[in-house]
């Protein structure tokens, strides 16, 4: 659905010549759930903007399953997004107004996606009336009536707070099931990533570029509760121990799987063990 082939950027800054990519490669399958992680300033978000066609690499390439260009692909930001002089509404209908849907219709279809994320009584709000998580719902509402068939996230639920980021994350979980779209989500919560994601990749520090990918073996549906699993924490502290490297050197010490376990079978592709 969505591959980047040596991917690099670089750009001018007042220090000189800034490499914020360089050499990336990755695929994603249709459906797939992607979790990004890495150190701040590694690149991420710009790896995701060119995903989008948000931007140009300067070198390398992408390739993208289905319809050309940003249109192919919905987004959903750490800042929520929103116009803050339009409705809650219009706010719901924006993505799908950008794609030339009239008004009426872009509206309408927009609106079913508020009655399901619990908004459809704050319709003619404004999103300063809203709560943080209801207007990370309405920023999932407006990408997810797009249609498109690729989500890219960039920290989407970064500012919210631990309860209502766990409520969030339970929410994700349930609309991936049932829409199962290709996603693609930068994060620097490796719990995070481990609960949502079919694979988990860490970007480095320098050169930026993709080290390392861990499989997450857990089936879907997937039930919050493998966070207080022994195998959720193996791989936690497999995947801390790559991004640590990235950040104070590498390590020695070894992450052994728990007591009677010495495997991970993994079934995500096509939603788990059945």
């Amino acid at each position: 659905m969505l591959s980047a082939i040596g991917v690099g950027k670089r750009f001018l800054a007042p220090q000189g010549m800034v490499h914020a990519l360089a050499d990336v490669s990755l695929r994603v399958g249709e459906g797939e759930f992607v979790c990004v992680v890495g150190p701040s300033g590694c690149g991420k978000t710009t790896l995701l903007r060119i995903l989008g066609a948000l931007e140009q690499p300067s070198s390398g390439h992408v390739e993208r399953v289905g319809e050309p260009g940003i249109r192919s692909a919905a987004f959903v930001f750490q800042d929520f997004g929103m116009l803050p002089w339009l409705t809650v509404r219009a706010n719901a209908a924006f993505g799908l107004r950008m794609t030339g849907v009239r008004r009426h219709a872009a509206e309408g279809a927009s609106y079913r996606w508020l009655k399901r994320m619990g908004l459809a009584d704050f319709a003619d709000s404004y999103p300063d009336q809203l709560s943080g998580g209801m207007r990370q719902r309405l920023a999932l509402a407006r990408a997810f009536a797009t249609g498109s068939p690729v989500l890219l996230m960039d920290e989407p639920l970064g500012s919210l707070d631990p309860q209502t980021r766990r409520l969030m994350q339970e929410l994700l979980l349930e609309l991936w099931q049932e829409e199962r779209k290709t996603v693609v989500l930068v994060t620097h919560s490796i719990d995070e990533a481990i609960l949502l994601g079919d694979r988990v990749l860490v970007m480095s520090a320098r050169p930026r570029r993709v080290t390392d990918e861990f499989e997450v073996p857990f089936a879907r549906p997937r039930d919050p509760e493998i966070l207080d699993s022994a195998e959720f924490g193996w791989l936690r502290a497999r995947v801390w121990s790559q991004l640590r490297a990235q950040l104070t050197g590498p390590r020695t010490e070894d992450c052994t799987p728990p007591r009677g376990r010495t495997d991970v079978q993994t079934d995500h592709r096509h939603g788990g063990a059945q």
